[in-house]
């Protein structure tokens, strides 16, 4: 997977960025295993082989020969397990934060995808969003009927990883590395109550700026004035609640301009964190019903959603029993 290089030669900031400094290694290592023959790897070679200014140019997913010594800490080895037509890495929630300080300190701008069911589904329907998940510097599993499905696979997912519990443990690791967030998106005033929130929970979390932008179209100068105001701050995390698929789109349209070491689409992840929305109790997420508690307390907006979502995983799981069937002919 490569990251798309947008042009950005014609774009540059009012002020110059400002660098934050190289967050401290992270203690554990992960669990070293040589990968099966069937088991498709993504590596990241350990940041010694290369000087931090020529690492530092090298897109994060160009993984292949010796230029993948991209100034990574750790020498990652990423399992990839395919669920309905995505590829998915096989990494826990502490895997993924780990992989986080590593492209913070890289510092080429990419993306991850937090995708579930829903999400899925959309890739079906939309070429250009397919694409745009192949090339994710990192896909992760958002959803239980995504975990499940993964169990019939050689490579499985270890676990889900939401986006609505990646916020907070993504401001702890703010609280404790310094990385700098910003937050984009959500309806008016709900970003600037999760940067409180957050600094509340995690005093010293360093949320450097929040922006709801107009529910309109942009013109171009103002969009280019919301990318500056973005870049003057010199976040490591941009988190984007936009819907899907607008926000994906959003990143994939402004991710060079941006200059942001990682963007991530978080959905509804604001609202819960700001209180404008509840998320489901422990129960219901553990039993992959979440969706049915999110119907409940919102069922004009939700139940057709959930309705085609509950379609496409019907026809899915059938085109997967068939593919079964037909393998042991």
């Amino acid at each position: 997977m490569t990251v798309r290089q947008n042009d950005s030669s014609s774009f540059s900031p009012s002020q110059p960025i400002y660098m934050p400094p190289i967050p401290r290694r992270a203690h554990e290592l992960l669990p070293s295993s040589e990968p099966s023959s069937h088991e498709q790897v993504r590596t990241l070679s350990p940041a010694a082989e290369l000087p931090s200014d020529i690492a530092a140019r090298i897109p994060l997913n160009e993984w292949s020969g010796t230029a993948v010594s991209g100034g990574y800490q750790e020498d990652w080895s990423l399992r990839v397990s395919k669920v309905w037509g995505l590829d998915f890495h096989s990494v826990t929630m502490e895997q993924t934060l780990r992989l986080i300080d590593d492209i913070i300190r890289v510092r080429k701008p990419t993306y991850a995808v937090t995708a579930n069911l829903n999400y899925a589904m959309l890739c079906h329907q939309s070429k250009r969003l397919s694409e745009f998940t192949q090339r994710a510097g990192l896909v992760l599993c958002d959803g239980m009927p995504i975990l499940w499905r993964s169990r019939w696979n050689k490579v499985k997912l270890p676990e889900r990883v939401a986006g609505a519990d990646l916020i907070y443990r993504l401001a702890e690791r703010s609280q404790q590395h310094g990385h700098r967030i910003y937050l984009y998106g959500a309806a008016e005033g709900v970003a600037e109550k999760t940067a409180r929130v957050l600094e509340k929970l995690y005093p010293g979390c360093k949320i450097v700026g929040h922006r709801c932008p107009p529910f309109r179209p942009l013109s171009e100068s103002e969009m280019r004035q919301e990318i500056d105001s973005i870049r003057q701050t010199a976040p490591d995390i941009l988190l984007i609640a936009l819907g899907q698929p607008k926000g994906e789109f959003w990143i994939e349209d402004h991710l060079q301009h941006l200059q942001v070491p990682l963007c991530i689409q978080l959905g509804a992840s604001f609202d819960f964190v700001a209180g404008t929305a509840k998320r489901a109790p422990k129960i219901f997420q553990r039993t992959g019903l979440e969706w049915l508690y999110r119907t409940l307390t919102d069922p004009k907006r939700l139940a057709p959603r959930y309705l085609r979502n509950t379609l496409f995983l019907m026809k899915s799981v059938q085109s997967d029993l068939i593919a079964a069937l037909d393998s042991k002919k």
